[in-house]
């Protein structure tokens, strides 16, 4: 497999839209009480797959989907490329603008939700409700919407393209993955370590994703006007 500078082009472009998909701080929270509550093992795995399940599904039905679009040739601009980019930093914007409203009953009420969820709910319980997060996670679908039609527009290697997809699917799996992987290191301390993370989620999960929005509505609005040769770049 060649790895030239397209392979570069398109790894540098879409693995930051993949870290971006990772901030999630309802899955987080969520995923945080899990693995600090009774048979967390068992509970925080059938959480990570349903997550994990949800935005496989996505990847790939993305992929595909944006694999049958006609594919434009090198040296011209990539104009469909220019209009996803461009409508994922308008969803961001908007998200963003609602984010930075305040929320505060609206914040109480998530963490009541999310806390009456754990209790004595069967292994099923966990699997569905990450799957139904994961699903409903406008930010991370406003990111991993370009960055897969980028993946399935570009001129690379079958395997670089298979891999990426993989990259982006495991960055958005973070927060499902990170207080599983912290209580097996640490034990019975993480519990701690896991409660001051808890905290600052939910104390601040509308100024993290709002932040996060305002971050990547600028860089998907840059990719639009930039690589892609959108707008007056490329009609010119």
């Amino acid at each position: 497999m060649a790895f030239g500078a397209p392979e570069i082009d398109l790894l540098v472009r879409v693995i930051p839209m993949g870290i971006g998909a990772a901030f999630t701080p309802s899955l987080l929270a969520l995923q945080i009480l899990t693995a600090t509550a009774p048979r967390w093992f068992a509970r925080t795995l059938a959480f990570a797959v349903g997550s994990a399940s949800a935005f496989l599904i996505a990847c790939i039905a993305l992929y595909f989907g944006f694999a049958q679009l006609p594919q434009h040739k090198a040296p011209e601009p990539n104009i469909v490329g220019g209009y996803i980019w461009l409508a994922a930093a308008l969803v961001l914007a908007a998200v963003a603008v609602w984010l930075f409203t305040p929320h505060r009953e609206l914040s109480a009420k998530m963490e009541a939700g999310l806390t009456s969820r754990i209790g004595n709910a069967p292994l099923i319980t966990f699997f569905s409700v990450a799957f139904a997060l994961s699903i409903k996670d406008i930010t991370s679908f406003a990111l991993i919407v370009p960055a897969m039609h980028d993946v399935a527009a570009a001129d690379v290697d079958w395997l670089l393209k298979l891999g990426t997809v993989g990259v982006i699917w495991l960055l958005a799996l973070f927060p499902v993955l990170l207080p599983p992987a912290w209580r097996l290191l640490r034990g019975d301390a993480a519990k701690k370590d896991l409660g001051v993370l808890y905290r600052l989620t939910m104390d601040h999960q509308f100024q993290i994703l709002g932040t996060l929005a305002v971050i990547f509505g600028v860089y998907a609005a840059t990719t639009a006007f930039g690589p892609h040769g959108f707008g007056f770049w490329g009609l010119g």
